[in-house]
């Protein structure tokens, strides 16, 4: 199968697209992640502010009477509710938390078709370790139908990872550790994979 060069158009073959190294794709993922999660911290810490005073004060109270939870009562969705309704919040705090949801679930897809799609297939992450994703089929950075693809499954097997249902997210990223060009599942399904970039080994 050959590949076409993504930076100069002209043909080559597939071994000028090495596979990543494991710890290259581990940590570069890793990074990718911890700044997801900074970004969605500063979303929820300054959010309320825009909201004013009075929101800000009862998103905070409600966070701490959150915390007061059991562990195992934070994950049942019937204690959560009643929890919720006790509280008693107001309109426009709970339109912030709608918000703030909505915020999580679409970042992590953002941020994941930005780098692929608008910087040649390069995250953060990906870049720091000279990294790209690329189609399987000609070699050349995602187009937009693959990028927002990639992106969307990326994205929610990211925002998994953080929740208790990690195992979806889990399962996307140990498919890498079974084939030789170390593609995850978000790869398979998408017909990308992640490959050194031509600069950084030659």
């Amino acid at each position: 199968m050959r590949l076409t060069d993504h930076e100069s158009g002209d043909g080559s073959s597939q071994s000028d697209h090495l596979p990543p190294k494991w710890i290259q794709r581990i940590v570069a993922f890793g990074m990718d992640l911890i700044l997801f999660v900074v970004i969605l911290q500063l979303v929820v810490m300054f959010l309320p502010k825009l909201y004013g005073e009075g929101v800000e004060k009862e998103f905070q109270d409600l966070i701490f009477s959150a915390s007061q939870l059991n562990p195992e009562d934070r994950f049942d969705t019937e204690k959560v509710g009643q929890f919720y309704n006790e509280a008693d919040i107001s309109k426009q705090t709970l339109s912030m938390i709608g918000f703030i949801v909505v915020c999580a679930f679409t970042l992590p897809v953002f941020y994941c078709f930005f780098g692929e799609f608008f910087f040649r297939g390069k995250s953060l992450g990906k870049a720091t370790f000279g990294l790209q994703a690329v189609s399987r089929r000609d070699g050349f950075p995602p187009r937009f139908p693959i990028a927002l693809s990639r992106s969307l499954i990326k994205g929610m097997a990211m925002l998994c990872l953080l929740t208790p249902f990690f195992l979806p997210g889990l399962l996307n990223f140990l498919f890498a550790f079974f084939n030789r060009e170390r593609r995850c599942l978000h790869d398979f399904l998408t017909g990308s994979l992640t490959v050194q970039s031509r600069a950084s080994h030659s």
